[in-house]
C-alpha cells in the first residue's frame, strides 16, 4: 500500500515536468490589413515603369497571391504563422517570385524573437539569378533583414511622395545592399520605393557608398485591384 501511493504521489510532479518540457505556445501570427495592403493585389493587376536616364520602359502583372497557416514546433517554442507567396509576370518574358522567410524561435532565443515572427520578410527569385530582398511587412518594425550576405533595411516612410507626376501616400523606402536583382553585388546598392494600396511605386540604383542616383524606374501607369 506504501508503495501505491509513493507511485500516486509522484503523477502530478511527473505531469508538471512534462508540461515543463513542452514547447510554450505562441499564438496564431498573421500579416493582417496593413500588410496585404502593399503587397497584396489580384492577379491580372499590373504595373508599367519608365527608366529616367533611357526611357526604357518595364511592366509587372500579378500573376498570383497564395497564403496559409503553417505549424513551426521547435524545442523551446510552437506557433502557427501565415506563409504567403505572390508570384510577378515580367514583359510576359520572365517572373519574380516572392516568398516570406520563416523564423524558427530556437534559433533566435533573443528579447526581439516576437517581433521577428510578426514580420514577413520575402525572399524575391527572379528567373535565371540570384536572391534578393525588397521588402518587409508590417513596414512599421524598425528591423532589417535579408538573404545571406545580403541586408535590406527600411530607411523611412513618406507620408506622400510625388513619382513621375503623382502623389502615392504612405510609401515605405528600403535599401538593399548587395543587390541581385540589378546585379549590383559588391558594387552599387538600390533602394525600394513601396506606396500602400499601390506597391511598387519606384526602384531605384544608386552609386556605391553615395545618395547619388544613377538610374531608376519610375511607375507610370498601373491598375491593380484588392
Amino acid at each position: 500500500m506504501f508503495r501505491l501511493l509513493a507511485i500516486l504521489s509522484l503523477i502530478p510532479l511527473l505531469l508538471n515536468s512534462c508540461k515543463d518540457d513542452e514547447p510554450q505556445y505562441l499564438g496564431e501570427f498573421r500579416l493582417g490589413a496593413e500588410g496585404k495592403s502593399y503587397i497584396k493585389f489580384e492577379p491580372g493587376s499590373y504595373w508599367v515603369y519608365e527608366n529616367d536616364k533611357t526611357g526604357e520602359r518595364d511592366s509587372v502583372v500579378m500573376d498570383y497571391y497564395y497564403s496559409e497557416m503553417r505549424h513551426f514546433k521547435g524545442v523551446e517554442r510552437e506557433y502557427y504563422r501565415e506563409h504567403i507567396a505572390f508570384k510577378w509576370r515580367i514583359n510576359e518574358s520572365g517572373s519574380y517570385t516572392h516568398i516570406t522567410g520563416h523564423p524558427f524561435g530556437d534559433l533566435t532565443p533573443n528579447s526581439t524573437w516576437e517581433e521577428t515572427v510578426r514580420r514577413w520578410s520575402f525572399i524575391s527569385s527572379p528567373e535565371a539569378s540570384s536572391s534578393s530582398t525588397m521588402i518587409w511587412v508590417p513596414v512599421s518594425f524598425e528591423t532589417g533583414g535579408g538573404v545571406s550576405g545580403q541586408l535590406t533595411r527600411r530607411t523611412i516612410i513618406h507620408d506622400s511622395l510625388l513619382v513621375a507626376g503623382e502623389w502615392y501616400h504612405d510609401v515605405a523606402v528600403f535599401e538593399v545592399d548587395n543587390d541581385w536583382i540589378w546585379n549590383t553585388f559588391n558594387t552599387n546598392h538600390t533602394k525600394y520605393y513601396w506606396a500602400k494600396n499601390v506597391g511598387l511605386i519606384r526602384r531605384v540604383l544608386l552609386e556605391e557608398n553615395s545618395i547619388v542616383e544613377l538610374e531608376s524606374f519610375n511607375l507610370i501607369k498601373y491598375q491593380v485591384t484588392q
